[in-house]
């Protein structure tokens, strides 16, 4: 049953405020005559509703309002204080304090009937949106769990240092990363879903398993990135999806000292060779924009002693609380030769994190893979 705590120290009103609150509502009502009372009871009662007065001895509304906000549990109860003080700044001062609205004495029934019955029900609706929210954290962290799970658990493979970080802006994310070893070669995939959250984690699981599907069929890279902006663009165009996906593919040959690279709308890869730095730029559009685009794959050396290195631009893209951005720059003053690659990521990351202050504008991956033989 809903309950109702009247705090007053006047006895004849707490009885009047009593039998209308019983006989428009049927609620049980709970009675404090004092400020330190009404404190003791809202906290042993939990009421759903308070009615209180101003100018009470020994502690007074006002204070009484503040104390009860401070019980974790009575944060949101609405609270209505009812006063024959005619100065606004001390109803302003009630206001402040926590007090949701006011009642002048002597009181209108109706009106207090209609007082009654609103803040109810925008408490009701408050919690409601609570339950909510909270089911919805709930369901972002299972979801952002599931994410997890897709990602490979490492790059390792034989001949073949590496590592690799993921954080989504949210519990969820867009970007995404995937490697497989077919025998021939190492291959290796960066991608980034346009936007971030559930959108963008959806179109990654959809990316995620057509690229599963189409690393069967064979195919060599470009084929590969064309066959799949195919089937995303028959996915994407032509309806409100408003999406699209950057991604970077690249192919580490086991027998030869190469290194073949097909880059759809993507941030530029990176080779940090023994003798200098290698810049691997995008060659054509993202995927889900144009259904015919042939892209094609720049093969460079990569020998033993040599790191790819690729990211996603929610690294450059962070930005410092004056709004400066990371920018390629910063990341560039860590690609040097004779650096593992847990100690470059390691080292962009300790860069990268103070710099923004933590706060992530986009999500953001990082791999780095160094050929061993």
């Amino acid at each position: 049953m809903t309950r109702v705590l009247i705090a007053d120290d006047n006895a004849i009103f707490r009885e009047v405020l009593r039998r209308h609150v019983t006989s428009l509502f049927g609620f049980a009502v709970v009675e404090a005559e004092n400020g330190l009372e009404a404190v003791a009871l809202a906290e042993t009662v939990h009421p759903d509703l308070i009615l209180l007065d101003l100018v009470m001895p020994g502690l007074d509304g006002i204070e009484a309002i503040r104390r009860i906000r401070a019980i974790p549990a009575l944060a949101d109860v609405p609270i209505i204080f009812l006063s024959a003080e005619t100065d606004r700044c001390v109803w302003a001062e009630a206001l402040s304090a926590g007090a949701n609205d006011f009642m002048p004495k002597p009181y209108h029934r109706q009106e207090l009937a209609a007082r009654i019955s609103l803040h109810l029900k925008l408490a009701n609706l408050g919690q409601e949106l609570r339950r909510q929210n909270d089911l919805l954290t709930r369901e972002r962290y299972l979801a952002g769990c599931v994410q997890r799970q897709l990602l490979p658990k490492d790059l390792d493979f034989p001949g073949i240092e590496s590592a690799v970080v993921y954080q989504a802006q949210e519990q969820i994310g867009g970007d995404f990363y995937e490697a497989w070893d077919d025998g021939a070669a190492v291959n290796v995939v960066m991608a980034d879903i346009s936007g971030h959250g559930a959108s963008a984690a959806m179109l990654m699981a959809v990316c995620k398993g057509l690229l599963l599907s189409l690393r069967q069929s064979g195919l060599d890279p470009e084929d590969v990135v064309a066959a799949l902006n195919t089937l995303l663009c028959e996915l994407l165009l032509g309806g409100d999806l408003d999406m699209f996906v950057t991604l970077v593919l690249c192919r580490i040959d086991r027998t030869l000292p190469l290194l073949s690279v097909v880059s759809a709308g993507h941030v530029p890869a990176y080779v940090i060779g023994r003798v200098g730095l290698t810049e691997l730029p995008s060659q054509g559009p993202a995927l889900g924009i144009l259904p015919h685009f042939n892209w094609a794959a720049r093969t460079i050396p990569f020998g033993p002693g040599d790191t790819l290195f690729l990211y996603t631009d929610g690294l450059t893209e962070l930005r410092a609380p004056d709004g400066t951005f990371f920018g390629e720059a910063r990341v560039l003053e860590h690609l040097r030769p004779g650096i593992s690659p847990k100690d470059l990521i390691g080292e962009i990351i300790e860069t990268a994190l103070p710099f923004c202050k933590g706060f992530l504008h986009d999500d953001l991956a990082m791999a780095a893979l160094l050929r061993l033989a």
